[in-house]
């Protein structure tokens, strides 16, 4: 086997190599081809991605802005510059200028203790933390429920997401940054207290209608058509459906953007707040998401990151300060970001988040900032990782996800019912065509077992999760235990 993979190893870097022999000198003037040549290489070789959206852009004008492949890995659109990709947690830097442009405008205050917006929280350590703690994930408050219910489940209510975050207990060193969506999300809350109306309706007054983002919106329910669908490979591309509704697109991530959408809002980062030399945000306003607020140490593929502003992280690349977020989700993933060293961002969108997939975005647009930064072969670094990634999934391809057996136990009848938690929601179990199936919320499973008695859930497609049935002494079902946390049975 390994005298095979070697082989296969070398026809993929030959195949590179080919690809780029008439490619020309690498010069920033040749960006476009020189991208070109490597997306048609790298598809060639990895057949993994159904969908991919470039945009490459500088301080006053996109520079290039394309999409390859399809929405859907059978019959579906050709992506282009409009279609529609989930970004996942790149909503944050969207969510983070609108705060901050209501902050500017004397709206907001980024640094008075939260309680003054929600004053339910007087009196809980979360009413003392502030909005600039809550962007830059120094707040020091943890929680699971809150992002359950607002990210996967969309069960909840204001109320209820108010008395969860009224019970949050703070870490140990609450003033160190650990990332999570839980900030955002009780933003979103201080400015639907304060302003009266949904954080989503406040992002496109403050954000998105001013750099006109027109394809980005944070509802299901207003996506066109052939917005890209989300895949998980598996020895072949497997569509699945979306399991985001407007419920579940949060502060912390919820859009939907395009690559020409998303090359605008590069230019705002790179600009300091114009699109096409025309000013659309105040003097300092953008610049201010990018400042470092709190220091970290952390590595992500290539980046080392070091600091973390509102929205952005700050990470060394190749000697230069990269800004970036990205996000990832049930099918979908999303590389955002820039250098002002030179003059250009790159975003990457593409509709899988399986294993071989997943650093793609990553890999093309560093490709892109080694192109710009005037290295002699810059795709050569990048053959030996295409090359494992292609060994690593060759004894797979063609081959559809095996089925796994169901081993269901002959009385698991006696699981049917509802089992329920205070902060994080309800499970409901039931029989459907003679086999258990759970549901809670929008996300719905059907069950297998292990061989140990749990029970396994895909309640988002192909990522298996497990849950214990618990019973008395006598036998008894009397609750569900799932990541940690029981939930009581109700009937």
């Amino acid at each position: 086997m390994k005298t095979i993979l070697s082989i296969f190893t070398t026809v993929i870097i030959l195949t590179f190599l080919t690809a780029f022999s008439t490619a020309g000198t690498t010069a920033p003037q040749d960006l476009p081809e020189k991208v070109e040549a490597f997306m048609a290489a790298l598809i060639e070789t990895l057949d993994v991605v159904p969908g991919y959206a470039i945009a490459i852009a500088g301080p006053e004008q996109a520079l290039f802005v394309k999409g390859y492949g399809t929405t859907k890995a059978e019959n579906g659109a050709p992506v282009d510059s409009h279609t529609q990709f989930y970004i996942a947690s790149s909503t944050k830097s969207l969510t983070a200028l609108a705060i901050a442009s209501l902050a500017e405008r004397g709206l907001l205050d980024l640094d008075t203790p939260i309680k003054n917006y929600l004053p339910s929280l007087a009196g809980a350590p979360a009413g003392e933390v502030t909005l600039s703690q809550l962007l830059s994930h120094s707040h020091g408050l943890m929680e699971e429920a809150l992002t359950l219910r607002t990210a996967f489940t969309g069960d909840y209510t204001q109320a209820i997401l108010i008395n969860i975050i009224r019970n949050l207990p703070l870490s140990e060193t609450p003033e160190a940054f650990a990332y999570s969506n839980t900030g955002y999300v009780i933003a979103s809350l201080v400015l639907e207290q304060t302003f009266g109306k949904s954080w989503k309706t406040i992002v496109e007054e403050e954000v998105l209608n001013p750099a006109g983002m027109t394809a980005t919106t944070a509802y299901v329910s207003a996506l066109q058509d052939d917005y890209a669908r989300p895949h998980s490979w598996y020895g072949v591309k497997n569509s699945f459906p979306l399991v985001k509704q407007d419920s579940t697109m949060h502060a912390a991530g919820g859009h939907f953007s395009s690559a020409a959408d998303m090359a605008r809002w590069l230019q705002v980062q790179l600009s300091g707040g114009s699109i096409n030399g025309e000013t659309i945000f105040a003097p300092g306003l953008v610049a201010g998401t990018h400042l470092p607020r709190v220091e970290l140490d952390a590595e992500f593929y290539t980046y080392k990151r070091h600091h973390y502003g509102y929205g952005w992280y700050q990470a060394d690349y190749d000697g230069m300060v990269m800004y970036h977020h990205f996000g990832s989700f049930s099918g979908y993933r999303s590389h955002v970001s820039f250098i002002p060293e030179l003059g250009i961002g790159v975003v990457v969108l593409i509709n899988d988040t399986s294993r071989p997939g997943f650093n793609l975005p990553d890999m093309i647009a560093n490709y892109v900032y080694d192109l710009a930064s005037g290295k002699e072969t810059p795709e050569t670094p990048y053959q030996a990782e295409i090359a494992k990634i292609a060994e690593m999934i060759a004894p797979m391809a063609g081959h559809s996800p095996p089925d796994r057996p169901r081993n269901a136990p002959g009385d698991e009848a006696k699981y049917v019912g509802s089992y329920s938690n205070p902060e994080f929601g309800t499970f409901h179990f039931e029989m459907k065509d003679g086999e258990l199936q759970v549901s809670i919320g929008i996300l719905s499973s059907k069950t297998t077992y292990m061989d140990d008695g749990a029970i396994r859930m895909e309640l988002t497609p192909y990522q298996g999760t497990l849950g214990v049935f618990q019973e008395d002494e006598n036998g008894t079902i009397t609750g569900f235990r799932f990541r940690g946390t029981s939930y009581t049975r109700l009937d």
